[in-house]
């Protein structure tokens, strides 16, 4: 049997590259390493994940051969015998099995893979496709585990596990002083009989215990094991694992019960932690896949955003010009009052939107807190307030839930993280809307903000009339995983991640009964040195020319592959006074800058061709006077920071944006 490869066919050869061209945006994507070679092994495609996980480059791995470039050399013949037979067209082994083995790092480590081959026919061309994800971490946790069953079973040796003895007759039972160690009672304490137990043993485990007992007393079980809970005096919890067997005479009549119990709480443990790093591990990844989304989301949004609300204010202008015109008749003038006021509520859902998008990206940050004085920044929590509750008002209303909000006194403005601040009360709050649900009407939700008695905190109470929080789960609750809401609803990592923010900055969060039931958290932050009592409002900046810093007539140029974007901004500033040019990416910006002296640049961040971190590096090379005068203007500034090049603070123009926005971003390049 022969098979077409891509050197044999070189018209099947087209038809695969332009497969795997097509298919490159979704290797890209993929988080496992994903290879493409010939049937001769040799390399056609490797994407991202391989490259990160090998260490290779794929210009460096196209045309070479898999063997050579990735298997150890222990496992090379049998790979290469393999690809022999394989192309002989001898049945294949490894097909669409998934197999676990070792890979070669380009610095010359071995690892262990998981990897799944498979093979594709395109237009008469074969060739084979890899999987493959890095499962060091995987074999690490089963390895400990390993040492931890071996450490177990070692002890078991070198120490007997506990004995007992039921005589069934005479109602009397034997207990060696290993099993009165590992139960820490004595023998009066462990009672004339097995039922005895039931004091003692878990209350979620009495029932297992019983079954067991009755099983092996009515002959349905001669041999059981099981594993349940102690508790001991002192009120530890204890695991133990118990092996038993019932003895009989002729007739079938159970004469004794005797067995072993072995204490296997460390293993117990050791199993849990695994388990609690392997779902760690998967929220982890979940969490950042979300953000992701929640970030390309955003910045999609944000563009006509910013085209909606820039041209409902720009249409509010003309008509307010237009009602002033003397020669207006009433009633136009009060028609031209109708369109204004349109115009105004256009631009307030606009704005309403744009809070919601800054939700998203801020759920979408995953950064330590700027926290310390160094970096922290002013935040307003009336603010942060208003956007969380942005973010869940048409969920509140839907489910019938009325939201009472309370200022108790004027907050000054904290320092620290705003988003991270922000998402914690987004946290609270869609916490208790989700606990409210589990009630019926009415369903009352209460946010109010206050200081301290002492006057050094600020506090933030969110109070719900829903069914509360067990006393004894109030603890727990803020550990990592842990959830009271149903299997697939809830990660148990918002309150965990939430107390974690909170901390960072100094504060405290604490859960306690609501009055009139329900649950009530406190969310507590320091108050800066020498704070004002009323809480500052942000500074707008001035409708006045504070923009006219720039010279009169400056021509300007705006750099954005979105038309309508791109013509907003220059009404705008044409309007404000400044001539302006068009490039629609920065490869285009550079030849109109080579043309004429523009006196800023303001520039999308995402575009084809030369984007606007490329076009600020080509700027800092060439013409680094015109870098500095670089206004980026960006719908997403998730990782803005990382992409404007060496680490510059720089204005940032946030889609969506307004007039006014646009004039202050020109202020403040100025005043840099």
């Amino acid at each position: 049997m022969t098979a077409n490869t891509a050197d044999t066919d070189p018209q099947g050869h087209d038809a695969l590259a332009h497969e795997i061209k097509r298919a490159r945006p979704l290797l890209a994507a993929a988080l496992d390493a994903v290879i493409v070679a010939d049937l001769r092994g040799k390399v056609l495609e490797f994407n991202p994940a391989a490259e990160r996980m090998f260490g290779v480059a794929r210009d460096a791995a196209l045309g070479r051969g898999v063997g050579e470039l990735l298997v150890p050399q222990h496992l090379r013949a049998a790979h290469d015998e393999g690809i022999k037979r394989h192309m002989a067209g001898e049945p294949p082994r490894l097909l669409g099995r998934r197999i676990e083995t070792e890979a070669l790092h380009a610095d010359g480590r071995r690892f262990p893979v998981e990897l799944t081959v498979t093979e594709i026919e395109r237009d008469g061309v074969r060739f084979l496709t890899a999987y493959l994800r890095d499962i060091t971490d995987r074999k690490t946790a089963e390895a400990a585990l390993r040492r931890s069953e071996a450490r177990y079973s070692l002890a078991v040796r070198g120490s007997e596990d506990g004995i007992f003895e039921w005589d069934l007759e005479s109602n009397s039972t034997y207990y060696s002083e290993r099993l009165e160690r590992i139960a820490g009672r004595s023998k009066r304490d462990l009672g004339p009989n097995l039922n005895a137990w039931q004091a003692f043993v878990h209350d979620d485990d009495k029932e297992i215990v019983r079954n067991a007992i009755r099983a092996m007393l009515q002959g349905d079980n001669d041999i059981t094991m099981l594993e349940f809970r102690i508790l001991r005096p002192d009120g530890s919890e204890r695991w133990l694992r118990a092996t038993a067997a019932i003895e009989r005479d002729d007739l079938g009549r159970a004469l004794r019960i005797a067995g072993s119990l072995g204490d296997i709480t460390e293993r117990k443990r050791s199993e849990a932690e695994i388990a609690r790093q392997r779902e760690a591990l998967y929220q982890s990844e979940k969490l950042s896949a979300q953000g992701s989304l929640l970030a390309s989301v955003a910045h999609e949004l944000n563009n006509p955003l910013a085209i909606v609300l820039g041209q409902a204010q720009l249409l509010r202008d003309a008509v307010h010009n237009a009602s002033q015109n003397t020669a207006t008749t009433h009633a136009a003038s009060q028609s031209a009052s109708g369109l204004a006021e349109r115009a105004n509520r256009i631009a307030q859902a606009a704005e309403r939107c744009g809070r919601i998008v800054r939700g998203f990206l801020a759920l979408a940050r995953q950064r330590r807190p700027e926290a310390s004085s160094e970096t922290a920044k002013p935040v307003y929590v009336e603010t942060l307030l208003d956007e969380a509750l942005s973010l869940l008002d048409y969920g509140l209303r839907s489910a019938g839930i009325s939201l009472q909000r309370a200022q108790l006194d004027p907050l000054p403005a904290l320092r620290g993280d705003a988003d991270q601040l922000g998402q914690v009360l987004s946290n609270l709050l869609v916490n208790a809307q989700q606990a409210l649900l589990e009630r019926p009407e009415p369903r009352r939700l209460s946010v109010q903000t206050m200081l301290s008695l002492d006057r050094r905190w600020a506090e933030i109470v969110v109070a719900d009339n829903g069914p509360g929080v067990k006393p004894e789960l109030r603890r727990r609750i803020f550990e990592p995983f842990f959830t009271t809401k149903p299997e697939g609803s809830g990660t148990g990592i918002g309150l965990s991640v939430s107390l974690g923010i909170v901390e960072a900055h100094g504060g405290s969060l604490t859960v306690e009964d609501n009055q009139g039931g329900g649950a009530c958290f406190t969310l507590r932050l320091p108050l800066p040195e020498h704070a004002d009592e009323a809480a500052p409002e942000p500074i707008a900046a001035p409708e006045s020319p504070a923009f006219a810093a720039l010279p009169a007539g400056a021509r300007l140029l705006v750099v954005d592959d979105d038309p309508e974007v791109a013509e907003l901004l220059r009404e705008i500033l044409n309007q404000a006074g400044y001539g302006v040019d068009l490039a629609r990416h920065g490869a285009e910006a550079l030849e109109r800058i080579a043309t004429t002296d523009y006196a800023a640049i303001l520039s999308d961040m995402r575009m084809p061709v030369l984007d606007g971190r490329g076009l600020l590096l080509r700027l800092q090379a060439e013409r680094p006077e015109l870098a500095q005068r670089l206004i980026f203007v960006s719908g997403d500034t998730l990782n803005l920071t990382g992409q404007a090049g060496n680490g510059e603070d720089r204005p940032v123009l946030e889609k969506p944006f307004n007039r006014q926005a646009v004039l202050n971003a020109l202020a403040a390049l100025r005043r840099g």
